[in-house]
């Protein structure tokens, strides 16, 4: 990783954030820089050196100070954006002699890796890159989701259950003896596999950096960008007051994913407590850059409850049919109306998250608005007992507005985004009139969340 001064003034940089809960920790900022420093597009630290702060730059007290803590960050990103470009920025841990003590590191650091795929999503996509050829488009793809699976477990543990015994004890001919919890199983697949989807994922950056210098003059992408000036205070947001990165609009806040990995339990489940509270990620699919939400809700919420929920967190008005599709099966509201269907959907008001437990664990759906058709992919993150005075449900964070209602789903949001984009565009002024007010997409974070957050506490408390 990196020397024990830079870690040391690193930490203490991240414990100024103004809630330091939200914020990277060490080890995911190590792999949040490294993620940033091969992507292949430059991403200005106005937008990502918020983000490492949980949204929110910290006030500045002791200038000098910020100034050189903020030095040893922009030092550090520029070191990995040059050790990128002439080939020395590797993965930087050695699995196999890896303690089960530190594998929480490990763990923290591809949190942080997987924020920085996040905030270029697109750039990662083997379906945005139709002229690749089919094994590096196999490859990339399981990369993506060896990160994606040791992040959120829950999403790739379906898939990789279906692995046959014998491909996965011919492949890992020492692990099974070991570890004879499935869950575990893959977890170690995950790992093994790791090092090489790094690679595999700086190659795809290297080819797409290389077409893309070709418009840019031959400069390498990303940029290292400029330490910031102590001789100076010209009004630049970043934390030490310098001219590193002009004056950032600070992104939503977000909940650090730090991942509790404990092997010597053998992958398996300890008992929940009788109260339970239910954390769920909620995304909408297909949206890029990502939308998304981050809930707490308490076990016995019903799936009736929970729409309710997702309406307010998400921004939508509640004005059309929905579904929750659960393991194969579709829960709503009951139709009265509806006497011909020969097989109707479970009654959504009579199931709560815990007695659905075991078919949620895998990540469910929830479809809103059936001709604009907004799928939501829903993840349980972690199953936690509650928090004494903390009211639920309660919205931690999330990322972007949600697109108005009534647009023609996914791609008529698109366009719009393209007309508001062009005030030249001969349908401008119609879709202004029509939104009413100033749409803006980036527009979501503390004061949004603390006015739900209020309407949730007023509604259920």
């Amino acid at each position: 990783m990196l020397p024990a001064k830079d870690k040391k003034t690193l930490e203490k940089l991240l414990r100024q954030a103004p809630e330091p809960d939200l914020a990277f920790n060490y080890d995911e900022l190590c792999g949040f820089l490294f993620g940033l420093a091969m992507t292949p597009e430059h991403i200005s630290p106005d937008e990502w050196v918020p983000l490492i702060f949980g949204g929110d730059l910290p006030e500045v007290k002791d200038k000098k100070e910020m100034v050189k803590m903020t030095d040893c960050l922009t030092r550090v990103y520029n070191q990995m954006v040059i050790g990128f470009q002439d080939n020395s920025l590797n993965f930087p841990f050695d699995l196999d002699t890896l303690h089960d003590d530190q594998l929480e590191t490990v763990y923290g650091w591809v949190s942080g890796f997987e924020e920085a795929l996040v905030l270029r999503e697109e750039l990662w996509d083997p379906e945005e890159y139709p002229q690749l050829a089919n094994q590096k488009k196999e490859d990339l793809m399981h990369s993506i989701m060896t990160i994606q699976g040791l992040v959120d477990p829950t999403d790739m543990l379906e898939m990789f259950e279906k692995l046959a015994d014998d491909v996965f004890n011919e492949t890992f001919p020492n692990v099974t003896g070991e570890f004879a919890d499935r869950e575990v199983q893959i977890q170690v697949f995950l790992l093994a596999t790791l090092p090489l989807s790094i690679e595999t994922l700086q190659k795809h950056s290297r080819s797409v950096a290389k077409k893309r210098q070709k418009k840019t003059g031959g400069k390498p992408i990303p940029i290292p960008i400029r330490p910031v000036k102590t001789d100076r205070d010209d009004g630049c947001s970043c934390p030490g007051g310098g001219s590193c990165c002009g004056t950032p609009a600070p992104p939503p806040k977000k909940e650090a994913k730090i991942i509790k990995v404990d092997f010597t339990q053998h992958g398996k489940k300890r008992k929940a407590p009788a109260a339970q509270i239910f954390q769920l990620k909620i995304n909408l699919a297909d949206a890029k850059p990502p939308i998304w939400r981050r809930i707490q809700v308490p076990g016995d919420t019903t799936l009736a409850r929970l729409h309710k929920v997702i309406q307010l967190c998400m921004g939508w008005t509640d004005s059309h049919l929905h579904q929750f599709l659960i393991d194969c099966t579709s829960y709503s509201l009951p139709d009265p109306d509806d006497t011909f269907r020969t097989s109707r959907p479970k009654n959504e008001e009579k199931f709560t998250l815990q007695d659905l437990q075991d078919k949620i664990l895998p990540g469910f759906q929830y479809i809103y608005d059936f001709g604009d058709d907004w799928l939501h992919r829903i993840s349980v993150e972690k199953v936690l007992g509650p928090e004494a005075g903390k009211p639920y449900p309660l919205l931690l964070a999330g990322r972007r507005a949600c697109p108005p209602e009534d647009i023609g789903g996914i791609p008529g949001f698109y366009q719009l985004l393209d007309v508001l984009d062009n005030p030249e565009d001969p349908d401008f002024e119609e879709y202004r009139d029509w939104l009413d007010e100033e749409y803006d997409q980036a527009r979501f974070g503390k004061e949004e969340i603390a006015l739900i957050n209020a309407v949730l506490e007023e509604m259920y408390s």
